[in-house]
C-alpha cells in the first residue's frame, strides 16, 4: 500500500535533535501509513550511525560531503513513494496530530500545493513561520542601514506579516522550510526544490513556483511542530551561503535588469551596515575589555569578527557564484 506519507529529514552535525526528531514523528504518526528518510550531509557526529541503530526501519542516505539542503531533499524525493512528502528539519518536534492535519488538509482540497504547520519556539510561543513575497523596499530595510533611520519600515511589516496572528487558518505566499508539506502530484507537476540554492531560500523559490502554477500556500495551525532553529546552519560560511542564496533567488524572479540592480543596492548596503558594526563593536568592545567586563566584551568583539568576515570575503566572494 502507498504510504500516505513520506516524511524527509536533511541532517548535519545535530545527533541528539535529530533523535528527538525521530522519535517524535514515529509517537505521531497514528493510524497513518508513513515512512521516513533521513539524508545526513556528511556528519561529523555519529548520526549516520545513530539512526543506523536506534532508527531501523528509517531509510538512511549517507553524503560522503556536505550537497546541500536543496539537494539532500531531492535525493530523498527520487527514492520517497508517498502520497505526499514532508519535509522537516532535524531541529523540530512534531507534536500529536500535526501529521494528520497536515495529510488531511491536503487531502481535503486538491488546489493546495503546500501545506505548512503552526512552528512554536521552545518555549511554546508561536514561532512567525510564514512571509509575504518580499518587495526591494522590504530587502533595503531589512538589511542594510536604513533600518537604523526606518526607512521602508512599512514595507518590511508587511513582508513579515505583523498584521497576522499565526492563530487562524490562511492562505499565506510563504513559509519557513522547516516544515511544509506538499502532494506528490504537485512535485512531479512543478518539480524539485532548485539545487542551485545551497540552503536558504530554497523554500521560497518553491513556494513561488508552486503558486505560479495556480496552487495555494496554506498556513493550518491545527498541525503544530517545535522548531529549535539555527541547528545544522550554525556555521562561519552560513552568512556567505544566504548571501549567495537571497541575490540567486533576486535575479531569477526580477530579470536580469532588475534582480541585478536590487542585488547591487543590497550589496552596497549590506557593505556599508557591516562597516558601521565592525567599527562600533570593536571600539565598543575594548571599552568593556578596559572595565572588566569580559563576557560582552566577548559577545561584542565576535560580531566584529562576523562583520569583517563578510567584508573582507563574503560580499566579495558572491561577486563570483551568485
Amino acid at each position: 500500500m502507498r504510504p500516505d506519507l513520506s516524511v524527509i529529514i536533511v541532517s548535519m552535525n545535530c545527533r541528539g535533535e535529530l533523535a528527538e526528531c525521530l522519535a517524535s514523528v514515529e509517537r505521531a504518526r497514528g493510524t497513518m501509513a508513513l515512512e521516513t528518510f533521513v539524508v545526513d550531509n556528511a556528519s561529523q557526529d555519529g548520526s549516520a550511525q545513530m539512526v543506523a541503530e536506534k532508527f531501523p526501519q528509517v531509510h538512511l542516505v549517507a553524503n560522503n560531503r556536505n550537497r546541500g539542503f536543496a539537494a539532500a531533499n531531492n535525493q530523498a524525493i527520487a527514492l520517497a513513494g508517498g502520497r505526499n512528502v514532508l519535509f522537516l528539519n532535524p531541529d523540530t518536534v512534531v507534536k500529536p496530530g500535526a501529521l494528520e492535519a497536515l495529510v488531511q488538509t491536503l487531502d481535503g482540497d486538491k488546489t493546495i500545493g503546500v501545506c505548512a504547520p503552526q512552528l512554536l519556539n521552545a518555549d511554546g510561543t508561536i514561532q512567525e513561520s510564514s512571509r509575504r513575497e518580499p518587495t526591494p523596499a522590504a530587502l533595503l530595510h531589512q538589511y542594510t542601514p536604513l533600518r537604523l533611520l526606518r526607512i521602508f519600515k512599512g514595507a518590511y511589516r508587511q513582508y513579515k506579516m505583523d498584521d497576522f496572528g499565526f492563530r487562524a487558518p490562511a492562505d499565506v505566499q510563504i513559509v519557513m522550510g522547516a516544515a511544509f508539506c506538499v502532494p506528490s502530484r504537485v512535485l512531479a507537476e512543478v518539480g524539485v526544490l532548485d539545487e542551485r540554492f545551497f540552503v536558504y531560500f530554497e523554500e521560497m523559490d518553491f513556494c513561488r513556483r508552486v503558486r505560479e502554477a495556480g496552487y495555494r500556500v496554506r498556513f493550518e495551525p491545527r498541525g503544530q511542530i517545535t522548531h529549535i532553529g539555527g541547528v545544522s546552519a550554525a556555521t562561519a560560511t552560513s552568512n556567505l551561503f544566504f548571501c549567495r542564496s537571497l541575490f540567486r533567488y533576486l535575479r531569477k524572479h526580477h530579470g536580469a535588469v532588475a534582480g541585478r540592480a536590487m542585488v547591487f543596492g543590497l550589496r552596497l548596503g549590506m557593505f556599508l551596515r557591516e562597516a558601521m558594526l565592525l567599527v562600533g563593536n570593536v571600539a565598543a568592545g575594548g571599552a568593556l575589555a578596559l572595565v572588566l567586563q569580559t563576557q560582552r566584551a566577548k559577545r561584542r568583539l565576535a560580531r566584529a569578527k562576523s562583520a569583517a568576515r563578510f567584508l573582507f570575503r563574503d560580499v566579495w566572494l558572491t561577486l563570483f557564484n551568485a
